[in-house]
């Protein structure tokens, strides 16, 4: 039977983690911030004790219902009923996470991330699913275990509606995954919840996890309600789950072996043990390639054999063994005016260049460095925009004070540029490597377009070209700086790979489809031979992820490969 499982779907209460006592001091802290968020004077004890009163009144509804409330729900009609809705809902996640800091101390079990690491390395893909009245405990757990891009699904009833022992929670899970529930184990702690939830669902394998501090709640008398096992600690699991065989990728039912598309290991930065894990975890998900991106330091490639996965491009400084942050504080920047400056920009530079060629990498993302370090006048800017104020008098005046500033101080500034990437270019050329300028975030750096249409005469397309990033693009069209199209409009022919992602306000960095740029103009202008790179904040989920793909493809901007060569295990 273990044979034939693909998916390993947990629980997390009393499975990943357990709950105990809170201590009555720290009770009394959270239930007294509990009452100051309510703005109410209560008597601490008295309160907790119609908190608990009515927490169990909702507990016994949703065991007998199976039916589960999102947190404003849950505090507007059971918690807080005789309170203001209008007043609870928008303070209810608030409300709950108190509550539940109050009424027990939760902490992850101490094997629990070596485990679902193992299993994720023995080829299994991972699940979620979740009885909670907490919609942000379960995300915020997996972040500090830096496990999050290991689960390809997280379903929580406080989301969802149900709660187990329904079936539909766990047939909710298998679809999102795109597997069937015969191809699924279930690991977790209850026979009438767990087994029972499982079994309907038709998952092929159930082991529950002993409880040594309340093992009445793992009794049962009805035989269908029996585990295929117990384990008396989650390192059990390896007896039931060896490792599966190296095999060609499978996709999921209705997709591709895998898409034109690169994933930049920005998204790795704390979801994965390891930066291997990512590396397979992309794989999975069906990009054919990854860009290595400027967070990534030597200690982090040491120990992985890179000849088993493709790369597209790289962005520079990578390895950061000197991390960003140091080069721009100390302006060891290409943009540096002072030679002593500049030179160790160059050289960061230099060392992503040998990288690549070592990797058969041959196209390098380049960042102009900037006119100037201090970004305040445009925080400043952004929090108006945020504010709907771009209208205002205000706006305008810090929006010229900017261009003006930006006009006195560009000039050697963008020379040194100049002299660095004729530097830089003679470097590459023996081994076939093109440099790529990104257009940039923030309104001081470099380029503009009109800078960049300079930078792009010191060489030919072959050896110089241009990285379209979309959601800068649309950043600063909508800070009213550049047009996006103007980026699209004047460079295409010189593009040779894009940053795909979402934008909201001025915030990109979102899995595209969750904000609103118009991909369809990206798509039409993007060269057949540029890479295509999602560059995500690391808080985007897995399955955010990989839905992007599926919108992108939808919009025109990725397409099918035919018979990649890879091998997952």
């Amino acid at each position: 039977m273990t044979g034939t499982i693909q998916a390993i779907l947990f629980d997390v209460g009393s499975t990943l983690r357990r709950t105990t006592r809170q201590d009555p001091l720290v009770r009394q802290q959270k239930i007294r911030a509990l009452i100051h968020l309510l703005g109410a004077e209560q008597s601490p004890q008295a309160f907790f004790d119609l908190l608990t009163e009515r927490a169990a009144a909702y507990h016994e509804w949703a065991v007998e219902t199976l039916n589960e409330l999102n947190e404003a729900a849950l505090w507007t009609r059971w918690m807080l009923p005789d309170w203001p809705a209008d007043q609870i809902a928008p303070q209810a996640m608030q409300l709950n996470q108190l509550w539940r800091e109050a009424t027990g101390r939760r902490e992850p079990l101490p094997e629990s991330k070596a485990v679902l690491t193992e299993l994720f390395r023995r080829g299994y893909r991972l699940g979620l699913v979740s009885n909670t009245t907490s919609s942000t405990e379960v995300p915020q757990l997996l972040r500090s275990l830096e496990i999050s891009g290991l689960f390809e699904t997280v379903v929580l009833s406080c989301l969802f509606g149900k709660r187990k022992g329904d079936p539909a929670i766990l047939l909710e899970a298998a679809r999102r995954m795109a597997i069937e529930p015969e191809q699924c184990a279930y690991i977790g702690d209850q026979p009438q919840r767990d087994v029972l939830a499982a079994r309907q669902a038709g998952f092929a394998q159930v082991i529950l996890l002993r409880d040594p501090f309340q093992p009445e709640r793992q009794e049962f008398s009805d035989p269908s309600l029996a585990p295929d096992a117990f384990i008396d600690n989650l390192t059990g699991l390896y007896d039931h789950f060896p490792r599966r065989p190296a095999r060609k990728y499978h996709p999921r039912p209705a997709e591709p072996v895998a898409w034109n598309a690169s994933l930049s290991t920005m998204w790795a930065k704390r979801n994965f043990p390891s930066l291997r894990d990512f590396f397979q975890a992309a794989r999975r998900m069906g990009f054919a390639s990854i860009e290595l991106n400027h967070q990534i330091d030597s200690t982090m490639l040491a120990g992985i054999d890179l000849a088993h996965f493709q790369f597209r491009s790289l962005h520079e400084p990578c390895p950061a063994d000197i991390s960003v942050d140091v080069l721009r504080s100390r302006d060891w920047l290409i943009s540096a005016h002072a030679e002593d400056n500049r030179c160790p920009g160059v050289e960061a530079v230099k060392r992503s260049i040998d990288l690549a060629h070592r990797l058969g990498i041959d196209v390098i993302v380049v960042h102009c460095g900037n006119v100037q370090n201090d970004l305040s006048q445009e925080r400043c800017l952004r929090t108006l925009y945020d504010a709907g104020l771009t209208g205002s008098d205000e706006y305008a005046s810090l929006k010229a004070d900017m261009v003006q500033s930006r006009r006195i101080q560009a000039a050697p500034r963008l020379e040194a540029v100049k002299r660095s990437l004729i530097e830089l270019l003679e470097y590459a050329a023996p081994f076939g490597i093109r440099l790529g300028l990104e257009n940039r975030y923030h309104y001081m750096d470099i380029p503009t377009p009109g800078e960049l249409e300079q930078l792009l005469a010191l060489a030919d397309p072959d050896r110089l070209g241009f990285i379209y990033d979309a959601g800068h693009a649309q950043a600063l069209d909508r800070l009213g700086f550049f047009p996006d199209q103007e980026w699209l409009g004047r460079f295409a022919s010189r593009i040779l790979g894009a940053h795909l992602h979402d934008i909201r306000g001025v915030m990109d960095h979102h899995a595209p489809g969750l904000g609103d740029i118009d991909y369809q103009p990206i798509a039409a202008s993007l060269p057949s031979s540029a890479f295509r790179t999602l560059e995500l904040h690391p808080n985007n989920t897995p399955e955010q992820v990989h839905a992007s793909l599926r919108f992108l493809a939808a919009q025109g901007c990725v397409y099918p490969l035919e018979n990649p060569e890879q091998e997952v295990n």
